[in-house]
């Protein structure tokens, strides 16, 4: 697993230098103590051969009284013989127990104490009666001893020398190895740790990079996966949508009848309003809901949302009230996802109201932004719930019969984000209604220009919603291989007045248009053989070919709605495209404009 390695790899970057600064603080530390243990060794040394020269100084003091006696015979210079003789002593116990370390330092101070014991003896034969003759033979004697004992001085203060002249040199030696080698040990350390780091870095890099492209094509199979499904749950929407349009517009259905296939269209139309959202969501958390930033009007926003929400607000017999402050500026943004996210608020107003029930819709300008405020007395939302109500898959009271995925109110704050506003909820309670307000900044370069003179909000009425544009005198051409999606397109075309024809595949469309001209060609694009870009593609080729052929407008019609699909539609060479399940009003306003467009001779072709 990524994760895994990763953790390996960062735990080998963090263990790995923490052994090496630990090896490094054991190699300073016993530096150190080596450092210090040689220090004291060398004060040692240096105390030895201080003690060892004071004894024989006292030695010789001894020796020196010895002389003054046997010269004088003063009392006084033999207990100064005894006196000097007796520090020596001491100062050279004080040395055995100093050398007790080192044999042959202590061999030689048991020499030395022999040889001083010998001349103590020589010196107290010594009389003040004795003859000169016995004098001298006592000097001679004492003499040579002392010249042995100062002898053996000699070569214990040159042994000790010698040893803290040795100590000396390893001291300067591990001066010298730390004065180098410390450095040198340090900047190899540095160079393991970089290296190792480095190493390390580059490894949890890879790893990362692998775990992120990993996450990507993960997120474009979900992305694609979503695409798939929406495509099939789309093509069954569109049959049912244009049949539902076809027989509810005809006319021809009553009571019962009439009910169930309005109850028919209004599951379809939820439907696919759970596709958009489950879509809208995947675009949301992958970044890609992309927007069309332009001067719009808020006022003209909040109509065509209320526009379209009317048929569902008469089904419930509620009244909708439109309130719309004459001050609220133009300002920037995609229209047509603040029209969603308005519509979402008002479909949830309407769907959460009883019967009779009431809502009001209300645009104001309120000092430097606008204010889009959706009221209603309906069922109302827990004040404990209220600051959840923007979360993904929050729903209200499970009592309520129509419920959806939770989806829509985390749209509406995700669009009022991206347009730089923010979306608030409040409601007393539950059976006391909720009142939902998106709060728009005013752009600063338009904020205080106009001079509209003040006056209150009016109540203005609402439209009936959008109606279909009659299409008489057009002919079509349908192409699709799905021949309910065929008799369900013929249907809705002709009870709005134009002419059609129906093709199941690419080969018959193109002999079709070898026969007769239409006005416009409808072509789905998934088709087994040969596709609709295939057919548009060709139907090009030959309009290039022959400067006499009037460029034919071509609409394609596909469950694909993501923009890259929008943009190989129209390279491919159509005009424009519809997204299924087929809006009727949508479909029809793009028929009348492609037509009028290349009639009046003002339409440019798409370049393919």
């Amino acid at each position: 697993m990524p994760a895994n390695r990763l953790r390996k790899s960062l735990t080998a970057t963090i263990l790995v230098p923490s052994i090496l600064v630990g090896t490094a603080t054991v190699a300073l530390l016993w530096e150190f103590h080596s450092q210090m243990s040689e220090t004291g060794w060398v004060e040692h040394t240096d105390r030895v051969e201080l003690l060892a020269e004071t004894a024989k100084t006292e030695f010789l003091s001894a020796q020196d009284a010895l002389r003054g006696f046997l010269i004088s015979s003063s009392p006084a210079d033999r207990d100064s013989v005894q006196e000097h003789w007796n520090a020596s002593r001491r100062i050279i116990k004080q040395l055995v127990a100093l050398v007790a370390d080192n044999p042959g330092e202590e061999e030689r101070l048991t020499s030395l104490n022999d040889l001083e014991n010998q001349w103590l003896e020589a010196a107290s034969a010594a009389d003040s009666a004795s003859a000169d003759a016995d004098k001298r033979e006592l000097a001679q004697r004492a003499a040579a001893i002392g010249s042995k004992a100062l002898a053996q001085f000699d070569t214990v203060s040159g042994a000790e020398e010698e040893l803290r002249i040795a100590r000396d040199s390893r001291r300067d030696l591990q001066y010298r190895v730390a004065l180098w080698g410390i450095p040198i040990a340090a900047l190899i350390l540095i160079i393991g740790l970089t290296s190792t780091a480095w190493r390390e870095i580059r490894r949890a890099s890879h790893i990362f990079a692998t775990a992120l492209n990993d996450a990507e094509q993960a997120n474009q199979t979900k992305t694609n996966f979503l695409a798939v499904i929406s495509h099939e749950l789309r093509n069954p929407l569109n049959s049912i949508l244009l049949w539902c349009n076809a027989l509810l517009s005809s006319g021809t259905l009553e009571g019962r009848i009439e009910q169930g296939m309005s109850a028919i269209f209004r599951a379809a139309k939820a439907q696919a309003q759970l596709i958009e959202d489950l879509l809208d969501i995947s675009r949301i958390e992958s970044g890609q809901m992309r927007f069309d930033v332009q001067p719009i009007s808020p006022a003209e926003v909040v109509r065509a949302a209320v526009d379209s929400m009317i048929p569902a607000a008469e089904a419930k017999s509620i009244t909708v009230q439109t309130v719309i402050d004459p001050r609220a500026s133009m300002i920037v943004g995609d229209s047509h996802r603040l029209q969603q996210a308005v519509w979402n608020l008002l479909s949830n107003a309407i769907k959460f109201t009883p019967r009779d029930g009431k809502v009001q819709v209300r645009l104001e300008r309120i000092n430097s932004h606008l204010e889009i405020v959706v009221a209603d007395n309906g069922q109302g939302i827990d004040q404990r719930a209220l600051e959840n109500v923007f979360d993904r898959f929050w729903q209200a009271s499970r009592e309520s019969g129509d419920r959806g995925l939770g989806l829509g109110l985390s749209i509406v704050k995700h669009i009022v984000n991206l347009h730089g506003g923010t979306v608030i909820a409040h409601s007393d309670g539950p059976g006391k209604g909720s009142i939902f307000v998106i709060r728009l900044p005013v752009p600063v370069t338009t904020a205080g220009l106009e001079s509209t003179p003040r006056r209150h909000p009016t109540v203005s009425p609402v439209a009936q919603g959008a109606r279909l544009q009659r299409l008489d005198g057009i002919s079509v051409l349908a192409v699709d291989d799905d021949a309910a999606t065929l008799q369900g397109l013929r249907s809705l075309l002709t009870s709005l007045g134009a002419s059609c024809k129906e093709s199941c595949t690419v080969e018959d469309a193109i002999a079709t248009l070898a026969e007769k001209h239409p006005d416009v060609l409808i072509s789905d694009l998934g088709m087994p053989g040969r596709d609709g870009y295939s057919l548009i593609r060709e139907i090009r080729e030959k309009e290039k070919a022959s400067a006499a052929s009037a460029h034919l407008a071509a609409i394609a019609l596909t469950a694909y709605g993501r923009v890259e699909d929008k943009v190989e539609i129209l390279a491919a060479g159509f005009d424009g495209h519809v997204v299924k399940p087929v809006d009727p009003a949508e479909l029809a306003a793009v028929i009348k404009r492609l037509v009028e467009a290349g009639r009046s001779g003002n339409y440019k072709p798409t370049p393919s």
